[in-house]
């Protein structure tokens, strides 16, 4: 009997490991899973395809809690100011705030980052911006 409970107990805890290791403690975690990573990596290689007139290249990295996506325009913009400007104006607090809700949604993590660069052809940055849901 004691022999039949050590054994019953042991088989819990196993249980409750992989339960516990089943939601990621970070964003990185998550994105890094095989399946999450080649179904985001299609995502983002669809992306390029529909949009190689705007940008020469586009991408996303994680590390810790913050996503970051990055976007290269093809075409050197030589008004970069207003270029700012108007990538601000686009990226209201409204949307990105639900976009980092999604992610925090998807991956069962609170307290990320979303962090967005904009690169000019020459690779200097025009606009970079980062949100989280404690802004």
């Amino acid at each position: 009997m004691k022999k039949r409970l050590v054994i019953l107990f042991a088989a819990m805890a196993m249980v409750l490991s992989l339960v516990a290791c089943g939601k990621p403690a970070t964003v990185e975690e998550y994105y890094t899973q095989p399946i999450v990573k080649q179904a985001l990596d299609a995502e983002i290689d669809s992306l390029k395809n529909d949009s190689t007139s705007v940008y020469s290249d586009l991408g996303y990295s994680v590390e810790g809690n913050t996503f970051t996506y990055w976007f290269q325009f093809a075409t050197q913009i030589e008004d970069v100011e207003t270029a700012a400007t108007q990538l601000e104006a686009a990226m209201t607090d409204e949307m990105m705030s639900g976009i980092v809700a999604d992610v925090e949604t998807e991956c069962g993590v609170t307290g990320i980052t979303c962090e967005y660069i904009y690169y000019n052809a020459d690779g200097t940055v025009i606009y970079q911006d980062s949100y989280s849901t404690e802004q």
